[in-house]
């Protein structure tokens, strides 16, 4: 205890520093350097997107035109970027994130914590509770990023290697875009590997924000396997459609992948699961950046139920249907006060044993989160997620989420950000029906070239 303790004193006060000191500018980001602006331009703090840069992305890694007024006709997307040919330095781009972590976890005495090798922890258990207190430093992200259009064609290309991740290395993500239409009336297809979620959809319906890990309520793993946090193989086509200015925007996407295998990895090769995997999302942007978002996955997967090594007498394989329905909103107020909410319902098959009747895991999730933006490249954020979760006949489980922090650009570019969270987390195990208490403090400093 007395290490979490002097561990969130030492980090508030190295947060204090940076929230204080003053701007600099040196190294920018892939996009920005090759249209000479600041990463405001497509994001309020990075890495949260605001309408412009949805746009951006939408149109295929293209600048949206400053003069789309209605008086002539929107240009063409291969307009849009006639001007600027291939550079590899414009196109290449460098992401590191490092962190100081203080955890304390209380759980029933039956479950076990884990911490990593580099952690300092401490544990200990009073008969009906077990508890560990752990603090780290850590490297928690090395990517490389690959990304830009092609000139004088409909065609860009986006491709993410982590480097370095939890510890592994693979490819997050590589697919092919054409992108076709007007700046006000475009649509586009894309095929590779991509997420399913993150980077959809309006602000609140995003995966990653202002703060350095997802809401709960977009990341909520269930009881077999299965997350929005995905990255599967298939073909994604949309169309976006502008008003004069982009004042207002709507965006409707629709996915067909390959989806997920047994132990949660996208399907790369060959499998057994020849269904696909269906994601569609509508978006509707307003005002002064604010965006109504619903969206809809329905998908399934191969489920080893009570697994064991050597495999147990009751150990067997089904395959559950997954279904995931959301609606998201936000909007910003005096350019200072962004609040967002969210919902999601999911709904997965379940069999207790095998060749028994069917049941469902059932889980109804909202978020709540207030961004007030102090000035450019300077924001507080509030969030809140609670989650009921069930699998019939077992009773109701309740998961309660809560976090506060601060985010500083430490550049006039915006490119080098420190953040700063605390964060309780009460799970409720649906299947095991057991609770665990989780509080933790993270700061971070993440640097993209």
């Amino acid at each position: 205890m007395k290490l979490w303790t002097s561990g969130i004193k030492v980090c508030l006060l190295v947060v204090g520093f940076v929230l204080l000191m003053p701007q600099q500018g040196h190294a920018i980001p892939a996009f920005a350097r090759k249209y000479g602006v600041k990463c405001y331009a497509c994001h309020t703090v990075p890495p949260a997107l605001n309408k412009n840069g949805y746009m951006f992305k939408r149109l295929g890694y293209r600048l949206p035109p400053d003069e789309m007024d209605g008086t002539k006709p929107a240009p063409k997307i291969t307009e849009l970027d006639k001007n600027n040919k291939f550079d590899i330095i414009n196109a290449l781009a460098l992401v590191l994130q490092t962190s100081f972590t203080a955890d304390k976890t209380v759980a029933d005495a039956g479950n076990t914590t884990s911490a990593s090798p580099s952690s300092s922890c401490n544990s200990g258990t009073d008969g009906t509770q077990q508890s560990s207190s752990c603090s780290s430093f850590n490297l928690d992200e090395a990517a490389l990023f690959l990304a830009g259009p092609i000139p004088d064609t409909g065609f860009s290309y986006f491709g993410h290697y982590e480097l370095y991740q939890d510890g592994t290395n693979d490819l997050e993500q590589g697919f092919g875009v054409y992108t076709g239409g007007r700046a006000n009336s475009s649509y586009f297809i894309k095929a590779g590997e991509m997420h399913m979620q993150e980077g959809e959809g309006t602000r609140a319906a995003m995966f990653y924000n202002l703060f350095s890990d997802p809401a709960y309520t977009l990341t909520n793993v269930d009881p077999i396997n299965f997350s929005l946090d995905q990255h599967p193989v298939g073909v994604d086509v949309g169309y976006t459609w502008a008003s004069n200015y982009f004042k207002r925007v709507f965006a409707a996407s629709a996915k067909v992948t390959n989806g997920l295998n047994a132990d949660g990895s996208e399907i790369l090769g060959s499998s057994t699961k020849n269904s696909k995997d269906v994601w569609a999302d509508a978006d509707y942007w307003f005002g002064p950046d604010g965006g109504v978002t619903v969206m809809v996955y329905r998908g399934s997967k191969d489920q080893i139920q009570n697994a064991g090594s050597p495999p147990p007498p009751n150990q067997f394989t089904y395959r559950p249907t997954m279904w995931r329905s959301g609606a998201f909103g936000n909007y910003l107020f005096f350019d200072k006060l962004d609040l967002l909410g969210g919902y999601i319902r999911s709904q997965d098959d379940w069999q207790w044993v095998q060749g028994g009747p069917l049941s469902h895991y059932i889980a109804n999730t909202y978020r709540g989160e207030a961004d007030y933006y102090i000035k450019p490249g300077l924001v507080l954020m509030a969030r809140v997620d609670r989650s009921t979760q069930s699998i019939a006949p077992q009773p109701l489980m309740h998961t309660r989420v809560w976090s506060v922090g601060g985010e500083h650009a430490l550049t006039d570019l915006g490119n080098v950000i420190a953040r700063a969270a605390y964060t309780q987390e009460h799970d409720g195990d649906p299947l095991a029906l057991v609770g665990t208490t989780d509080k933790s403090f993270k700061f971070d400093v993440r640097y993209m070239w």
